[in-house]
């Protein structure tokens, strides 16, 4: 894809962390995810969250893993922002699809996104799965998936938010939005630009002097800058209440000088190698959503293009053109059905793939039930066949279930449980690069099985919710790039079961008689590799970078205009390899924001936020060898018109 320039204009602006205040109705009620779809209608018994309004709106600054890792048990593998890849109930990066529209953001090569570049700023919502996904969305959701939400707003008139955020180490973002239409009409434009110089300093421990008996230095981290920007375009139209077409097209590119570890950062303060991603993305359809019989036709296309240190001879591309259909019929009050087919074909251009692969075609056809029953049991079967050129392709069914057990005038209590099975189609690189590439490579497989419990509470100027869920998860022909002297080759290598629970809980309530917001998750995740090819000592042992404790909370208090927010997040040990040499040492990081709103008129609004990250300077790793940031600041200003 030729290198696109998008221009920001950018009047003034801000994060704030001051959030719109939830009733104490929005917490009770579940929460629709924001998609392009009724995600959870036909997914019954499976486990669905969005990010709170709080979280999100403190999140908007940053990326996808700095708002996940604060308000979902989720664990990341991560450096100083140049690479985020995520770990859902131990899985591995390319087990959790990200999904914008019908569009899986994940590589078609690497198989894996970027968490460090999805921007929170561009979105209105994020909805996380928790467990296996792949009889609703196809290849790759053994672990989970991600939605990236937009909202409909049918704007009638003008309305315009910008934002500007400075902070420590040379971080920069600067970001608009205008909305604009007549109701029926409407154009959004969401564009932002974001740099950071990552000049942080750090203790290095890979220093040695042995006469003086001194194993680390105080350094700073060089040749670690990131710039990013990106633009994102709606245009949508209402025929009707029930009948509206929306286009999307969303420019993005990516750049970031790879983080060097400790040791080349010390002995070669010279050396760096950047990397940048292009991307070209559309989502558009048509939506009839009048009763009984529903239908949307999408269509869509993708352009991925990598440049690894600047080097543009050698081509890193993917072209995709999609195509989605589907009719929902709902025959009774409590019974519905939805049938439809997606297709993609995608044009593969890498230096290191044989000229004769020119194409590969992808067809799923699915089908999925909903019944309900006596107004307290509902359930759901979803089931998916895919279809891929010279590649066999499991079916994939999927059940749950609903309860609602019991409702009293205070309280309810919810049960609900799934079985479903997942898969993967090895990525391009697994199975066409040359050499090591296996077209021969067998399909990872999953088997999700989930059991969990939800207690909802409203009683005056209190209420809540508290969820558990268990869940176990069998992975077989786990792939893995293995060294064969020459030449590294891709082999299905290992059996991997993960199982645990995760803990959610969000109460609203007074305290000291200020309007409070409190919410604590935690994870415990048994990950073990059961089986492998590889001649290992790490059988029956947490897998790598698969925390087996993690959590975080947050709290934040009202008074006036201002909000105080605390958050913290809990990461336990790691193993990073499986010889039990190099283990990162459990973290906890603290951070707080203050901020402040002020409505200058009926049109005009300003909102102020400070943030202050790793409070207690806490000297941690995330990723084995890679130093991470101490203590930093955010300030950011926003101003609202409409």
């Amino acid at each position: 894809m030729r290198r696109f320039v998008v221009i920001i204009s950018v009047l003034f602006a801000i994060h704030v962390s001051g959030q719109e205040k939830d009733s104490v109705l929005d917490t009770v009620q579940i929460e629709e995810v924001v998609s392009y779809g009724h995600l959870q209608k036909f997914q019954s018994g499976a486990k669905i969250e969005t990010i709170s309004g709080i979280g999100y709106s403190q999140g908007q600054d940053g990326n996808l893993e700095q708002l996940l890792s604060r308000t979902m048990p989720i664990a990341f593998k991560t450096d100083a922002g140049g690479l985020s890849t995520i770990r859902i109930r131990g899985t591995a990066a390319s087990h959790t699809s990200v999904n914008f529209g019908g569009i899986d953001l994940n590589s078609l090569t690497l198989g894996q996104s970027n968490f460090n570049n999805i921007p929170v700023y561009l979105f209105d919502k994020i909805g996380v799965q928790f467990g296996s996904a792949s009889s609703v969305n196809g290849s790759g959701s053994i672990g989970g998936a991600i939605y990236l939400g937009l909202n409909n707003n049918w704007t009638d008139g003008f309305k315009l938010e910008t934002r500007i955020s400075h902070g420590s180490f040379g971080e920069q973002l600067y970001g608009t939005k205008i909305f604009a239409g007549n109701g029926k009409f409407e154009a959004v434009t969401r564009a932002y630009y974001y740099f950071r110089k990552n000049d942080f300093p750090f203790l290095n421990t890979t220093y040695r002097d042995f006469e003086n008996d001194i194993f680390e230095i105080e350094d700073v981290q060089r040749n670690a800058n990131i710039e990013k920007y990106g633009l994102l375009q709606e245009l949508n139209y209402k025929f009707t209440d029930n009948k509206f077409f929306t286009f999307n097209i969303w420019l993005e590119n990516d750049w970031h000088q790879v983080q060097q570890n400790m040791q080349t950062n010390l002995n070669n303060p010279d050396f760096g190698e950047d990397y940048q991603d292009q991307h070209l993305r559309i989502w558009a359809g048509y939506k009839n959503r009048k009763n009984p019989f529903k239908f949307e036709v999408n269509g869509g296309y993708v352009i991925d293009d990598a440049v690894n240190n600047g080097n543009t001879e050698d081509t890193i591309r993917t072209q995709r053109v999609l195509a989605e259909a589907f009719i929902e019929h709902d025959f009774s009050t409590k019974a519905s059905y939805k049938v439809g087919a997606k297709a993609e074909r995608i044009f593969p251009q890498v230096y290191a793939y044989s000229t004769s692969l020119e194409k590969e075609d992808r067809v799923d056809f699915y089908a999925s039930y909903y019944q309900q029953f006596f107004r307290t049991l509902s359930l759901t079967v979803n089931l998916r066949q895919g279809f891929v050129t010279d590649y066999e392709v499991p079916f994939t069914p999927s059940l749950g279930l609903n309860y609602l057990a019991l409702s009293k005038e205070s309280w309810i209590l919810r049960f609900s449980g799934s079985v479903a099975r997942s898969y993967r189609v090895p990525t391009f690189n697994d199975r066409f690069w040359l050499p090591g590439g296996n077209p021969d490579l067998a399909p990872e497989k999953g088997m999700n099985y989930e059991l969990g419990t939800k207690w909802s509470y409203c009683n005056g100027d209190v209420s809540g919710n508290i969820k558990l869920s268990g869940f176990f998860l069998n992975i077989e022909d786990w792939i893995l790039w293995k060294n064969g002297g020459a030449f590294w080759y891709a082999e299905n290598v290992q059996k991997v079961k993960s199982q645990g629970i995760e803990f959610m809980t969000d109460w609203q309530y007074l305290l000291f008689g200020l309007k409070t917001l409190s919410g604590l998750n935690y994870s415990l995740t048994s990950t073990k590799r059961v089986a492998s090819l590889n001649s290992t000592n790490a059988i029956g042992r947490q897998l790598e970078y698969v925390p087996l404790h993690s959590g975080n909370f947050f709290t934040t208090s009202y008074w006036k205009n201002f909000d105080f927010t605390i958050n913290g997040t809990y990461t336990g040990e790691q193993y990073t390899d499986e010889e039990d040499r190099n283990v990162l040492d459990p973290c906890f990081l603290l951070n707080a924001v203050l901020s402040y709103q002020a409505k200058l008129n009926s049109s005009n609004q300003l909102q102020v936020s400070g943030l202050v990250n790793n409070l207690f300077d806490v000297d941690y790793q995330s990723s084995w060898g890679y130093a991470m940031p101490g203590i930093n600041y955010r300030l950011s200003v926003t101003y609202k018109f409409k």
